[in-house]
Formats: structure tokens, sequence, C-alpha cells
């Protein structure tokens, strides 16, 4: 393979990346924690939505209990979303460590 050849390949290589990470950024991540809230971000970790599924856990008592709840359903999701790149990195990634 000639230098021409092997640039047009990395280039072909890098347009496929591009198309599955803007693919992974507009998908739809959602994760319902404890059966009460439902959070939904995008690949790109822009906020959709947050919906209360159990209405009663809407009680001022409960405002820790609904904070970690959140919490706990963003970390899910950002822990998917970073699967998700770290899938499409390594099947991109070229021998020798080169990748994008």
């Amino acid at each position: 393979m000639n230098m021409q050849q092997m640039v047009q390949s990395m280039q072909k290589l890098q347009r496929q990346y591009e198309k599955e990470h803007k693919l992974l950024e507009e998908k739809e991540f959602s994760y319902t924690a404890n059966g009460a809230i439902k959070l939904t971000l995008k690949g790109d970790m822009t906020f959709v939505n947050l919906e209360f599924i159990d209405k009663d856990i809407l009680d001022k008592d409960n405002a820790e209990m609904v904070s970690d709840m959140i919490k706990l359903a963003y970390d899910h999701i950002k822990d998917e979303i970073g699967d998700a790149e770290n899938e499409i990195a390594n099947k991109f990634k070229m021998p020798g460590g080169f990748g994008f």
C-alpha cells in the first residue's frame, strides 16, 4: 500500500468514526432509579427528561433521597455513555496504538 492509499484509508476510517460518534451523541440513554424516577440524557450528556414515576416521592421529606436517585441515574448513564464511547474508539484503534 502506498502512502496516498494509506492516507485515503485513514480518512475513510476517520469519516466512519465521526459518523458513529455523531450517532452516539444523538442516541438517548435512560435509567430508572428505584422505580421512582427516570432520567434521560443524550449521548453528548444533553439533558432530555426527568420523569417522576412515583409521585409520592415528591414529598419534601424525601428531598435527599430524590437527589440521591437522580445522582445514581446520572452516574449510571454517564458510565453507559463512556462504555459506548470506548467501544467506538476501540473499533477504530489501529495497530501500534494509533486511532481516533
